[in-house]
């Protein structure tokens, strides 16, 4: 038993390094954000932002729209067939926010059209400028959904470690077990691997998904039309901004329900729902739990954080043509 609590705190810390880590990491990369020169989204001193209300920006706005249509869609379907199919345990319900972001990553990564020319304006030129998804957005910005995808899946694969079957046989239990290894109580839910499997599999389709949206972003045909060129480069800024964003904060959120469902698990079955002394195993299951639940609430504001700056993001798509526009 001494062993097993000890593996069990050591993974924990290891745990915890690797989410200080992260989070360090994509702080850092917010405050560092704004401050490139050449992705600058501010106004120019007397001016509005460089969009004209039609051509590229009405093209990223229709997407967008579009992309946040499909993303409700897919939402309701999820919550109204969690309750169609009960039996699931909350299964459904689980999966549904990753699959509505991955359903926004879809419809952003599908094929741009042809931007529209304005009339006249002389000679048509297209832009000879190479442009991949880190001429909109620095690398450790790109990274993120990366990174926050590894700390969900690392937490995901603690929990499917540490679970134990329930009176159905799946693996969405923790169970408490005595000096002798006999079995002492369990407690639910766990994000075990009934769980845990689908969650890592919308994971990384919601990962890739994102890195194929960032590609379209960066590789959609420009338009020909010379004065377009500023506009052409913000709407693009703007989307990898919300693609980020939106993907790396809804993994976070993933994250969030997995520590404090698992936290509250935890202490649960190492109080036996209060049947047991909390000095049982020097209190190592409590301690445990309740770690995961503070660091649940840790994350859950960068979360949020990711999510509003994603709301923001797709925002400045209209309201860079409030007060007038550059033609």
């Amino acid at each position: 038993m001494a062993s097993y609590v000890i593996v069990a705190m050591l993974i924990w810390l290891l745990m915890l390094v690797l989410t200080v880590t992260v989070l360090v990491l994509v702080i850092r990369a917010l405050l560092r954000m704004n401050r490139e020169p050449s992705l600058s989204m501010r106004p120019e001193a007397g001016g509005n932002p460089p969009f004209s209300g039609d051509g590229p920006i009405s093209v990223a706005r229709h997407r967008a729209l579009v992309a946040l249509l499909a993303g409700a869609v897919v939402l309701v379907a999820g919550l109204v067939l969690n309750d169609v199919f009960s039996r699931n345990m909350a299964l459904i319900a689980a999966l549904t926010p990753g699959l509505a972001a991955s359903a926004v990553m879809a419809v952003i990564a599908l094929p741009f059209p042809d931007v529209p020319t304005r009339q006249g304006g002389g000679v048509r030129v297209a832009s000879l400028q190479s442009r991949e998804p880190w001429t909109y957005a620095k690398r450790y910005v790109l990274m993120q959904p990366l990174l926050t995808a590894g700390l969900l899946i690392a937490y995901l694969g603690f929990t499917i470690a540490t679970a134990s079957p329930d009176d159905y046989g799946l693996m969405r239990n923790i169970a408490l077990t005595g000096p002798n290894g006999e079995s002492q109580g369990s407690a639910g839910p766990y994000p075990g691997a009934y769980y845990a499997v689908p969650l890592i599999v919308v994971t990384c389709v919601l990962v890739v998904l994102a890195c194929l949206a960032l590609w379209r972003i960066a590789h959609a045909p420009s338009s020909p039309d010379p004065r377009y060129g500023e506009e052409d480069k913000a709407w693009r800024v703007l989307l990898t901004r919300f693609t980020v964003f939106l993907s790396a904060g809804s993994m976070l959120t993933y994250a969030v329900g997995v520590l404090v469902v698992a936290g509250t698990a935890t202490v649960r079955v190492g109080i036996n729902y209060g049947s047991l002394s909390p000095a049982y195993a020097d209190d190592v299951y409590p301690t445990l739990g309740n770690a995961q639940i503070v660091m649940g609430g840790v994350v859950a504001v960068v979360a949020c954080i990711y999510l509003i700056m994603a709301c923001v993001a797709v925002v400045r798509l209209w309201t860079g043509t409030n007060r007038g526009s550059r033609r």
